[in-house]
């Protein structure tokens, strides 16, 4: 009895440290302060990196470590203005770097994409070569150009019809095919034919995807290069060459 008498007495002696209400109230405001200013400086790292990426674009890692090194400068750049982060603990500091590191990326992918950046060539896609003649409506042969050259039959046909897809992420300014010899090189505008029925042999319950266009030329040599060329509004371009064959 005496022994549980003398630990009653002694839990009775413990006393509740003071809690210090202000002190408390000011370390969080001044976390909230620190938290505002870390997504405001990932919004300057974000340009950081996006503005060396644009610069030069085959050192991308340069800009993801330069993105970083902001990143780690909070640790200098914030008490210089005015935050209070004396006191922050190592676990404070791993919070915020977490917060600056996810919102830095989404900052610099939205910078990397329109309208604020663009860095994607347009796509030069499904081309095909069909013998064609004026006011034909069966099926199209749309023979691919597999290892950038194909054969094409005339057979009665007067014409060399060429099919493809240009598509960019934002916009086209210039399309154009270049067919040669003719005797010299040959610049033709491209027809759409977006949404319209398909003519290709086996595909004619579909229809044709946005961005489809065509070009024709009328034969009269026995071999073609033929390069399609597309650009977009920030003038970054992609071509495709190959080789037509009649006979």
């Amino acid at each position: 009895m005496a022994r549980r008498k003398r630990k009653e007495d002694e839990a009775g002696d413990w006393v509740a440290p003071d809690f210090d209400e202000v002190s408390y109230m000011r370390t969080e405001i001044e976390s909230a302060r620190t938290a505002v200013a870390t997504i405001a400086w990932a919004v300057v790292g974000a340009i950081v990196s996006f503005l060396l990426y644009a610069a030069l674009p085959f050192l991308a890692f340069l800009a993801f470590l330069a993105g970083l090194g902001v990143g780690f400068a909070m640790y200098f750049v914030f008490p210089l203005l005015g935050l209070k982060t004396r006191a922050f603990k190592r676990k404070d500091w791993i919070g915020h770097g977490v917060t600056y590191f996810f919102s830095w990326l989404a900052f610099w992918i939205l910078l990397l994409n329109p309208p604020f950046g663009d860095f994607t060539d347009p796509t030069i896609q499904a081309v095909s070569v069909s013998p064609f003649r004026t006011g034909y409506l069966g099926d199209l042969l749309c023979a691919v150009p597999a290892s950038g050259s194909v054969s094409i039959p005339l057979s009665g046909n007067d014409t060399i019809l060429v099919l493809f897809r240009a598509t960019d992420n934002v916009g086209l300014s210039s399309l154009r095919v270049d067919v040669s010899p003719m005797p010299t090189i040959v610049s033709l505008t491209p027809t759409s034919h977006a949404g319209q029925p398909s003519q290709c042999a086996g595909h004619r319950a579909e229809t044709y995807l946005g961005g489809t266009f065509s070009v024709s030329f009328q034969p009269a040599a026995s071999g073609y290069t033929v390069t399609i060329t597309a650009v977009d509004n920030r003038q970054r371009s992609a071509s495709v060459t190959f080789q037509v064959t009649v006979r």
